[in-house]
């Protein structure tokens, strides 16, 4: 095992990992950390799928395995899109090494579900929730382009420069440098999806499109693009674009992409199709165990309240409160969930799981 040295103070990441019917996963399952396409090797999980690691401070860590909002108004709720899962530039009090990073876990024949690592806090201990493994043959669907492994080299390394210049905040240099990439490689996904984000950042709208697109021209299993040009339809209010993009990114991979499925629930409800919203929504709530999503309680809350199920809308607005306490409408649902238990008819934190 390779040690490497890191600056205090350091962020302390936990989590578990499981199999799809929930019992612990095989021996052997290592953690990895991806950050644009570039995989960090950091831990194992243990006997009964625990694991743990540093960053930020002084480590023992595996050796890497690479060689080189605003918010949408309907006209009953107030929900907001979920953040970018690959925040930029520099955010205060968040670790700038974990910007464009998600987690997830490597075993032979298996993929993973992922958790987004970005704007997490600079120090103390987080919790990411479970990781789930499946056999690979069951999603079709990537969290990162296959392309990246058939990049030569002068297109990895302007890669890499890209990612160092995204930490420094430096846009506009690290604009170049994914040109550079896809000049050196016009089939490198990776990259086009970089220029994206970028641009999509900049609210350069029109070029982030057709960056993802030609990100999708590469690789079209690759789903990141689609999350995104969805979250791009939703702020313009297209529902119908939100609902289809994101239909077709979760059926290429209905395990890594809660936010897929929170916004494609907003769509849905905001076309008036109630059912499919729903079911949208508890998938998102599902598949979302670090509960980076909790909107999507919300939702089910609203959806409740159309179908007059006070006890159903109780239970969403405890869990959207649970997980999201510092909202800027806390004190609303709140005040609704109060007024919902005043009737006598429903006891306070007694209710089933209606998942």
């Amino acid at each position: 095992m390779q040690t490497r040295q890191r600056l205090e103070p350091s962020l302390v990441i936990t989590g578990s990992v499981v199999r799809e019917d929930g019992t612990p996963p095989p021996a052997g399952v290592v953690i990895e950390r991806v950050c644009h396409g570039r995989t960090i090797k950091e831990t194992y999980a243990d006997a009964h799928g625990g694991f743990s690691f540093y960053i930020g401070g002084k480590s023992d860590v595996l050796p890497d395995a690479s060689d080189d909002a605003s918010a949408l108004q309907g006209t009953t709720l107030n929900i907001s899109l979920p953040r970018s899962a690959v925040p930029l530039g520099s955010a205060t009090g968040t670790s700038i090494e974990l910007m464009g990073c998600e987690l997830r876990a490597q075993f032979p024949g298996h993929r993973s579900s992922t958790v987004s690592l970005g704007g997490l806090q600079r120090t103390g201990q987080v919790d990411v929730g479970t990781i789930v493994i499946h056999p690979i043959a069951k999603v079709p669907g990537t969290t990162v382009s296959v392309t990246s492994m058939q990049a030569p080299g002068g297109a990895r390394k302007a890669l890499e420069r890209a990612e160092k210049a995204i930490q420094r905040n430096s846009l506009d240099e690290a604009d170049r440098h994914f040109q550079e990439a896809v000049a050196a490689y016009p089939g490198y996904a990776q990259a086009w999806f970089g220029l994206g984000l970028i641009r999509q950042h900049q609210n350069r709208i029109s070029d982030a499109r057709q960056a993802y697109g030609r990100a999708l021209e590469a690789d079209s299993h690759f789903v990141r693009p689609r999350i995104e040009l969805a979250r791009i339809a939703g702020h313009e209010r297209r529902w119908e674009e939100v609902a289809d993009i994101t239909d077709r990114a979760l059926a290429l991979n209905p395990l890594d992409f809660p936010e897929g499925f929170f916004m494609n629930a907003l769509a849905n409800y905001h076309l008036e199709r109630l059912e499919a919203s729903e079911r949208s929504a508890r998938r998102a709530v599902r598949i979302d165990s670090a509960h980076r999503y909790p909107q999507a309680h919300l939702l089910l809350a609203f959806i409740l309240r159309h179908r007059k199920d006070a006890a159903g809308e109780a239970e969403q607005l405890r869990s959207y409160l649970k997980y999201a306490p510092a909202n800027a409408d806390t004190a609303e649902q709140r005040s609704r969930l109060a007024h919902l238990e005043s009737k006598g008819s429903i006891v306070a934190g007694n209710l089933p799981d209606r998942r």
